[in-house]
C-alpha cells in the first residue's frame, strides 16, 4: 500500500474520509500513523497541543491494525484512525495529568471506558493533549505544561478546557481527538478553532476513568473536523458501562445514521432572540451577522425557523451556583494531591478549591436545586422545536493579554444542564479571519438530530476552515 504523498493529504483526511481510504487499502495505518507523528514533531511546538506524545503505543497499534486488515479481521471503520485524547482521560501505562503540575506521576493503571471503546474498535492513539488547569477554566492558558495557542492566531487562546484537542484537530496533528465538557469545554475551543465537536447525550458516553471537573456535570465526546467524524467516533464511543452511576442505555429508536442531510424539511428549529441580551458586551457583531446568515442557510434547506425564548432559565445565575458545585467538587477530587503537593496547584486553582470547601450543605443543595430547575424549561422549550440553534460562542478567539468573557459559556452550558446533545459546527471567519462556531441543541438523546442538522448546514455553507501554515 505505497501512498502518493501528491495526491492524497493524510493529515488533512479527519476520522470519516481516513477510515474510507483504511477501507478501500488506498492507505496504510502504519503510513497514516508516521505522517501524523511527523507532522507533530514538526508543527507543534508552535501549538503546545501535546503533553505527551505515546509514538511506541503508536506505531504498536498501527502495525496491529494493518495486519488484522490483510487477514481480513477488521475491527471496524476505526481500525488504524490516529486519534488523541485529552489528558484527562485515562490510558493504561500513562501519566494522566489533568493539566496539573501535582499529577505528573499518575500513572494510569487502565484505560479509561472510551480509551478501551477507542482501542476495541482498533484506533491508534497518538497521545494526550493539553488542557486548562484540571479542567476548571476555558483557555487552556497552562502553567504547568505551558499555554496552549490557537492555529489561527499567534498568542491566542484556542479555548478550553479542551484547548490541546481543539488546536490539534484544527492543525491536523490527530485525525480526531476527545474532549471533555462541563460548561462548554468541547464546544468552545471547536468554535475558536474551526472545526466540529458534540457534548452527547448525558449517559451516552461513560465517564469512568476520566478525572472529574463536577460529578454531575461532566461529558466526553469527540472533536473533528467534519460532523460526519463525530457520527463515526460517538458510535465507537456510545455504551452501557455498568460501572458508571450515570451511564444510561438509550432509547431502541437511538440511531447513528447520517444519510439524511439533504434536506431539513419537516424540522423545527428554534433561533434564539435574546442572544445579545444573554452574550451581553462579549457579542461580536460578526458573530451575530454570521448567525443571522446561517439562519438563511438552514431556512433554505426546509427548516421551520420559529422564535423561542429560554424563560425561566437566568444563565448568570445557574452559572454562579454551578461553579459553586464545580469548586465543591474539586475539594473533594483533589483532596489527597493537594494535601501532599500543593504547589502542584496555581494559586487561583487552590482558591477556588478553597471556596469549594467553605460551602454550606444548604447553600451547596440550593444549587443543586437550581440546575435541577433547568430541566422543565428544557422540556417545555423542545416540545415546540426539535431543536435550537445558536452561536457556539457570543466571540472569537481572543489574546491571553485579554481577560475571558464572563458570558463565554452563554450558549453551551444550558445543554449540561439538561443533559442535552450539543453540536458546534464551523460558520465562518470573522472580518479578522478567526472561526466562528453554530451550535445545534437538541432534546435528550436526540443526538442525531443535531449531527444531522449540522451535517446538512456544514455542507450547504461549506465552510473547508483550515489555518495557515498548517
Amino acid at each position: 500500500m505505497n501512498v502518493d504523498a501528491t495526491r492524497i493529504d493524510l493529515c488533512g483526511l479527519g476520522v470519516a474520509a481516513a477510515a474510507e481510504l483504511l477501507a478501500r487499502g488506498e492507505i496504510s495505518a502504519v503510513a497514516l500513523t508516521e505522517a501524523y507523528l511527523g507532522r507533530i514533531k514538526a508543527l507543534d511546538r508552535k501549538l503546545n497541543s501535546y503533553i505527551a506524545v505515546t509514538e511506541n503505543l503508536a506505531r504498536t497499534a498501527a502495525v496491529e491494525s494493518d495486519a488484522r486488515r490483510k487477514a481480513g479481521r477488521t475491527l471496524g471503520p476505526l481500525d488504524g484512525v490516529p486519534i488523541a485524547l485529552k489528558d484527562n482521560i485515562d490510558v493504561a501505562g500513562v501519566a494522566t495529568t489533568g493539566g496539573i503540575g501535582a499529577r505528573r506521576k499518575h500513572v494510569a493503571e487502565s484505560d479509561a471506558f472510551v480509551t478501551a471503546k477507542l482501542k476495541a474498535a482498533g484506533a491508534v492513539i497518538l497521545g494526550k493533549l493539553n488542557m486548562h488547569e484540571g479542567a476548571h477554566g476555558a483557555t487552556t492558558a497552562n502553567e504547568a505544561f505551558g499555554y496552549c495557542y490557537n492555529p489561527y492566531s499567534e498568542g491566542f487562546t484556542p479555548g478550553g478546557s479542551s484547548g490541546g484537542s481543539g488546536a490539534a484537530v484544527a492543525a491536523g496533528l490527530c485525525a480526531g481527538a476527545l474532549g471533555s465538557d462541563t460548561l462548554g469545554s468541547i464546544r468552545i475551543p471547536s468554535s475558536f478553532c474551526g472545526i466540529s465537536g458534540i457534548k452527547p447525550t448525558q449517559g451516552l458516553v461513560s465517564v469512568r476513568g476520566v478525572l472529574p471537573l463536577a460529578f454531575s456535570l461532566d461529558h466526553v465526546g469527540p472533536m473533528a473536523p467534519r460532523v460526519a467524524d463525530l457520527a463515526v467516533m460517538l458510535q465507537a464511543l456510545a455504551g452501557v458501562d455498568f460501572d458508571d452511576p450515570l451511564s444510561l442505555a438509550p432509547p431502541n429508536s437511538f440511531s447513528f445514521n447520517l444519510d439524511d442531510t439533504k434536506s431539513l424539511a419537516g424540522l423545527r428549529i428554534g433561533r434564539l432572540t435574546d442572544i445579545a441580551v444573554r452574550a451581553g458586551d462579549a457579542l461580536d457583531p460578526d458573530v451575530a451577522a454570521g448567525y443571522d446568515k446561517a439562519l438563511n442557510v438552514l431556512k433554505s434547506l426546509g427548516a421551520t425557523i420559529v422564535d423561542v425564548t429560554l424563560e425561566g432559565f437566568d444563565h448568570n445565575k445557574v452559572r454562579s451556583r454551578a461553579m459553586l458545585i464545580i469548586e465543591a467538587d474539586l475539594a473533594v477530587i483533589h483532596a489527597d494531591d493537594l494535601e501532599r503537593d500543593p504547589g502542584g496547584f496555581t494559586p487561583g486553582f487552590r482558591e477556588g478549591v478553597d471556596y469549594g470547601r467553605q460551602q454550606s450543605a444548604p447553600k451547596l443543595a440550593a444549587a443543586f436545586e437550581m440546575l435541577r430547575e433547568v430541566k422543565p424549561v428544557a422540556a417545555k422549550l423542545f416540545a415546540n422545536v426539535d431543536a435550537i440553534v445558536t452561536p457556539a460562542t457570543p466571540c472569537t478567539a481572543f489574546s491571553f493579554k485579554q481577560p475571558m468573557p464572563k458570558t463565554l459559556t452563554a450558549f453551551t452550558a444550558f445543554a449540561n444542564y439538561a443533559g442535552a446533545p450539543s453540536v458546534s459546527v464551523p460558520m465562518g471567519l470573522s472580518k479578522a479571519g478567526l472561526p466562528m462556531g453554530l451550535l445545534f441543541t437538541a432534546r435528550p438523546w436526540a443526538d442525531i438530530t443535531a449531527l444531522r442538522m449540522a451535517a446538512a448546514y456544514e455542507a450547504a455553507a461549506n465552510w473547508n476552515l483550515r489555518p495557515k501554515g498548517f
